[in-house]
């Protein structure tokens, strides 16, 4: 997956609409927009939901009244999403919203695109939020054990040395959040972990690698038809170890 989608970048000619991705992009374009253009400050409940249509996706969708369920779905997480930003709206305020943050970290650049950042006014702390449009709970293991939180914690802690830096996955279906965050020791380690995972992707032959069935990743990958072409040149019964029902 990762020489298809990085090296030969032909994931475009390949990628699938589906319902969860078309839905969460359309969520994550409502609430961006909301919080450029002043968050419930500014933007009232109804207004939240009016930029639903501005931005709402069809593609991916069953049939039509697939789609009107997500949309229902959609504008009572919009509503819910504004009662809570209310809630919070003296406590903090919007650092970043939509940002790549970078570093360096030597042979390669780790970079990552942050939802939102708030900073708090009581004591400067930065909180790093990230939607997560498919969740109705989430916890705090949750986020400490998500590798993507943890990049972003070790991306923005490193821009702003010193302030206090910790993330949190709104879970946007169930309208509720969990926090975590590392220590010093714990972001060192960290560090050292991605350096060591970035060196060796770039140390692998990626062209040598041959692709293997995987019966719990296969039948969900975008790349499936490439590999069973490879597959059945070789006499594989690919469909037996996928445990599908060849076409």
């Amino acid at each position: 997956m990762y020489r298809l989608e990085y090296v030969e970048k032909v994931g475009r000619f390949y990628h699938k609409s589906r319902a969860g991705f078309t839905f969460g992009s359309t969520l994550h374009q409502a609430l961006q927009t909301f919080h450029e253009d002043g968050g419930s400050a500014a933007v009232s409940a109804p207004e939240l939901v009016a930029k639903l249509e501005t931005v709402w996706q069809s593609q991916g969708y069953e049939s039509a009244e697939h789609e009107a369920e997500h949309k229902v779905e959609a504008v009572r997480i919009l509503e819910t999403y504004h009662a809570a930003s209310e809630a919070r709206a003296e406590a903090t305020k919007p650092f970043l919203i939509e940002k790549m943050l970078k570093w360096d970290m030597g042979l390669f650049v780790l970079t990552g695109r942050i939802d939102r950042i708030d900073e708090h006014s009581a004591d400067g702390a930065l909180e790093i939020v990230d939607y997560k449009s498919g969740r109705r709970s989430v916890s705090e293991e949750d986020v400490k054990s998500a590798l993507a939180m943890s990049v972003y914690q070790l991306l923005t802690k490193r821009s702003n040395p010193d302030r206090r830096v910790y993330a949190t996955i709104h879970a946007l279906r169930g309208g509720v959040t969990a926090s975590a965050s590392y220590t010093e020791e714990e972001m060192a380690a960290l560090e050292d972990e991605l350096r060591g995972m970035g060196t060796l992707i770039l140390e692998t032959d990626f062209e040598a690698i041959q692709p293997i069935p995987l019966p719990e990743e296969c039948p969900y990958c975008d790349f499936l038809p490439l590999c069973t072409r490879a597959w059945k040149r070789e006499g594989r019964d690919y469909a037996a170890e996928l445990i599908l029902t060849a076409d």
